[in-house]
C-alpha cells in the first residue's frame, strides 16, 4: 500500500468531514454570538476567562490530545493490523468523536459551563450524577498517575527533554502575562515565543541534564514528584497565565512537528510493512474500539470540553473550530502515528529495531523511532535521524505532560462542582486529587486498575452523550445524531466489560476479584444511567 496516498486520502476525508458534517452539526446546535458565554458572564481570576480563538484552539487541542492517540493506534496495530485501525479512526472521529466533543462543549456553554457530570446530575438524577462524577474523578486520578510515570520515564529515556520542558513553561508564563495584562500583540509574541522554544530544543539536545542518581527507582520517583508538583501548580494558577499559553505554544510546536511528519511520509513514501489484518489476538468488536479509544472517541475530551474549555469560549461561533476541529486534529495525529509505525519501522519480531522489538522498549521508543526514521530521511539540514528521534520524543512528552496538568485541574473541579460542592478551596481539592495519584505512581499500584481505563473512558463518552441528549431534547432540539452514536458506544463498552471479565483468561478466571467487581459495577452504572436517560428522552418526546 502507498503510505503517502493513504495519508492524503484520509486528510482529505477529515477536511470534508469538518466542512460538511461540521456544518450539519452547527445547524442542529444553532450557535448564536448574541448569547453571552459563561467566560464573559462569570469571568473570574482563575477558571473563567474569555480566550482568543487561536489560543483556545491550541489550548483545547493540546489538552485533549494526550498519549491516547499515540498508545491506542500502536497497540491496535499490534493486535489487529493496520486496516481496521485506519478505518475506525477515520469514520469514528468524524461521526462520533468530533461530534461528542462539540456537543458536550456547547451543552456546557449553554448550561453555565457545568461539567458533564453536573449535567447528568440535572437530567438523570442526583444519585447517578454523583456516582458518574466519582467515576470521572477516579479515572482522572489514574490518568495523572499513569501519565506522570510515562513522562518521568520518557525524561529518563531522553535527558535532552529536560531543558525544553522547563523552557516552554517559563516562556508560557511570560507570554500569558504579556498578552493578558500588558496587551502585547499576540501574533508577534507567539512568533518570538515559538522561536525561543525551538532554540531551547537545540540547547537541550546539546546539553542534556542528568541528575546523576544511580538508583533507577529513586530517580523515577523524583521525576514523578516533580511532575505532579508542577501539575498542582498548574491546577491552581489562573488559566490565562500558565495552562492556556503553555498549551497554545505546545500546540504550535506540535503542529510543526506533525507537519514535518506528514511531509516526511509524502516525500519519503515509505512502504507499509505491517500486515493489513491480524486475527486471533482479540475479537475485532468490541476490543478494537476500546483499544484505539482517544483517536476516534474519548470521554476524557468531554470532560475537557465541559470542564475547562467551556469556561473560556468567548463566542458560541468558535465552538465548531474548537470542539469539532480539534478532535479532527487529534484523529490526524492518530493517523500520523499509525502510518509512522507501520512504515517507519520494519515489521517482524526477529528484526533488530523492528516493530515488535522496539515496542518491547515502550511505545515512546517505537513512535520516536518511526518518526525519526522518516523525518530524518527528508534531507532537511540539521535534522538528522537522531535529532528527528528527539523531536518525536518531545512531541510525545508534551502531549503526556499536558494531560497530567489538565487532569489535575479537572479533578479539583469535579470535587468542587459535583462531589463536594462545599469544598471550594482550590488548593485543598487539588491536594485531594494529587496525593492518591502520587502514591499510586511511586508504589506502582495503578497497573491493575489501569486495565479498565479504556473501557471507563468509552463509558464516560457514552454517558456524556446520553446526558447531553437529555439537555438538548429539553430545549426541543433533534438529538438522533447524538443518540445513535451514544447507543453504539454504550453497547460496545458494555460488551467489552463483559468480555474482559468472563473470557477464558479474563478477570474472573485470573481470580482478580477487584477488577471483576469494578468491571461489573461499571456495567451496572452504564445500564442504570442509560435507563434513566432514555426514560427522560421518551417522556420529553411524548
Amino acid at each position: 500500500m502507498n503510505s503517502a496516498l493513504l495519508l492524503i486520502i484520509i486528510l482529505l476525508w477529515f477536511f470534508l468531514g469538518y466542512k460538511i458534517y461540521g456544518r450539519f452539526l452547527e445547524k442542529q446546535i444553532k450557535p448564536n454570538d448574541k448569547n453571552k458565554t459563561p467566560a464573559l458572564t462569570s469571568k473570574n481570576k482563575i477558571d473563567f476567562s474569555p480566550a482568543k480563538k487561536p489560543f483556545l484552539i491550541g489550548h483545547h487541542f493540546e489538552s485533549i490530545a494526550g498519549a491516547g492517540p499515540i498508545i491506542g493506534p500502536i497497540l491496535a496495530v499490534s493486535y489487529f493490523g493496520w486496516l481496521a485501525v485506519v478505518l475506525w479512526i477515520s469514520i469514528g472521529a468524524v461521526f462520533i468523536g468530533a461530534m461528542h466533543d462539540y456537543v458536550t462543549l456547547m451543552a456546557s456553554v449553554r448550561n453555565k459551563a457545568k461539567g458533564v457530570s453536573n449535567i447528568a446530575k440535572d437530567f438523570l438524577g442526583s444519585k447517578s450524577g454523583w456516582v458518574f462524577g466519582a467515576m470521572i474523578w477516579v479515572a482522572l486520578v489514574l490518568i495523572i498517575t499513569v501519565f506522570s510515570v510515562s513522562t518521568a520515564e520518557s525524561i529518563i529515556y531522553k535527558s535532552e527533554l529536560v531543558i525544553p520542558l522547563i523552557a516552554i513553561s517559563l516562556i508560557a508564563l511570560v507570554l500569558g502575562f504579556g498578552v493578558e495584562k500588558l496587551k502585547w500583540n499576540y501574533k508577534i509574541s507567539s512568533v518570538i515565543a515559538i522561536i525561543l522554544v525551538f532554540v531551547f530544543i537545540w540547547i537541550g539536545n546539546k546539553y542534556p541534564i542528568n541528575l546523576g542518581i544511580e538508583n533507577p527507582i529513586l530517580l523515577r520517583n523524583i521525576w514523578i514528584s516533580i511532575i505532579i508538583l508542577y501539575a498542582g501548580i498548574a491546577s491552581v494558577t489562573p488559566i490565562w497565565l500558565l495552562l492556556r499559553p503553555r498549551d497554545y505554544l505546545s500546540s504550535i510546536q506540535l503542529f510543526i512537528l506533525m507537519l514535518l511528519g506528514f511531509i516526511g511520509i509524502i516525500l519519503v513514501n515509505p512502504k507499509i510493512s505491517a500486515p493489513i489484518y491480524i486475527s486471533g489476538n482479540f475479537p475485532l468488536w468490541p476490543i478494537l474500539f476500546i483499544t484505539i479509544a482517544c483517536g476516534a472517541v474519548s470521554g476524557f475530551h468531554g470532560l475537557v470540553s465541559s470542564g475547562i474549555t467551556s469556561k473560556q469560549l468567548a463566542k458560541e461561533s468558535h465552538g465548531k473550530a474548537v470542539g469539532y476541529g480539534s478532535m479532527l486534529g487529534e484523529a490526524s495525529l492518530a493517523i500520523l502515528v499509525t502510518i509512522l509505525v507501520i512504515s517507519g519501522v520494519k515489521w517482524g519480531s526477529e528484526i533488530p529495531g523492528g516493530f515488535q522489538t522496539t515496542l518491547k522498549e515502550g511505545w515512546v521508543a517505537l513512535f520516536s523511532s518511526g518518526y525519526g526514521n522518516i523525518v530524518g530521511s527528508i534531507g532537511i539540514p540539521l535534522i538528522t535521524i537522531s535529532f528527528a528521534v528527539l523531536l518525536g520524543a518531545i512531541m510525545v512528552n508534551q502531549f503526556i505532560l499536558t494531560t497530567v496538568d489538565t487532569s489535575a485541574r479537572l479533578g479539583r473541579l469535579v470535587i468542587s462542582e459535583n462531589l463536594f460542592p462545599k469544598f471550594k478551596n482550590r488548593f485543598l481539592t487539588t491536594i485531594i486529587t494529587l496525593i492518591p495519584a502520587w502514591l499510586l505512581a511511586v508504589t506502582n499500584s495503578y497497573e491493575t486498575l489501569w486495565k479498565l481505563f479504556g473501557s471507563s473512558n468509552q463509558l464516560i463518552a457514552s454517558i456524556s452523550l446520553i446526558a447531553v441528549s437529555c439537555f438538548f431534547i429539553s430545549r426541543k432540539r433533534n438529538v438522533k445524531f447524538i443518540l445513535i452514536p451514544a447507543v453504539f458506544v454504550l453497547l460496545t463498552t458494555l460488551s467489552a466489560l463483559i468480555y474482559l471479565t468472563f473470557k477464558t483468561n479474563g478477570y474472573l478466571a485470573q481470580g482478580n476479584f477487584a477488577l471483576t467487581a469494578i468491571s461489573l459495577g461499571m456495567f451496572i452504572l452504564g445500564v442504570f444511567v442509560a435507563f434513566e436517560g432514555f426514560r427522560f428522552i421518551r417522556n420529553k418526546s411524548v
